[in-house]
């Protein structure tokens, strides 16, 4: 009858630390999810501060290309390139602070299409954890979002979905309606 005391007492001292081993998994679990929700939120803010950066690139080409006359440059504004870096990077930071995060630096990118590569961190911390170490992690990004053109560019002959047409400088009739000539997209930040 004693040896049956003896091993009941022993259990309960292994239940208490099976327990407390998950409850420490659970909370780890738990930090995890909070970093990754932080990482998420960087993730979204560097594709709005990219994607913005872009879209004003796009726009300032399309603001150029509608003046009282083509300007000289119109073959690289066709081609998507051309625009002011500043502006646009102005705008990328405002995107980044409007989804709670700060511009950790905005970059042209000069590859086969033009844009910038965009990187964020959040404002805020994962805050205090059962994990050393984790409490003031804030989640970073970073994206690049690109100014594609729609019309390839032969002489000067706008080629735009197969349809061709003569581009005369004196004559502003001639360019495709503005809002066909580019897209902006998200492309692979690595």
């Amino acid at each position: 009858m004693l040896t049956r005391h003896r091993e009941a007492g022993q259990a309960f001292p292994i239940y208490i630390t099976v327990v407390a081993g998950l409850l420490f998994l659970a909370f780890a679990y738990f930090v995890v999810g909070e970093y990754a929700d932080q990482r998420n939120g960087a993730q979204g803010a560097a594709d709005a501060a990219a994607l913005a950066a872009a879209q004003d690139a796009r726009d300032q080409i399309v603001d150029e290309l509608l003046g009282p006359k083509l300007p000289e440059n119109w073959v690289e504004l066709i081609l998507g390139r051309g625009f002011e870096t500043g502006a646009a990077c102005d705008i990328a930071d405002d995107y980044a602070q409007k989804n709670d995060s700060d511009s950790n630096g905005c970059n042209p990118y000069y590859g086969q299409y033009w844009g910038f590569t965009v990187g964020v961190k959040t404002k805020k911390t994962i805050g205090d954890s059962v994990i050393p170490g984790t409490a003031d992690k804030k989640g970073e990004a970073k994206a690049r979002a690109v100014v594609v053109p729609e019309c390839s560019l032969s002489g000067a002959k706008l080629d735009c979905d197969g349809m061709a047409s003569l581009i005369d400088p004196d004559d502003l009739g001639s360019v495709p309606d503005l809002a066909d000539l580019f897209t902006v997209r998200l492309i692979d930040a690595n």
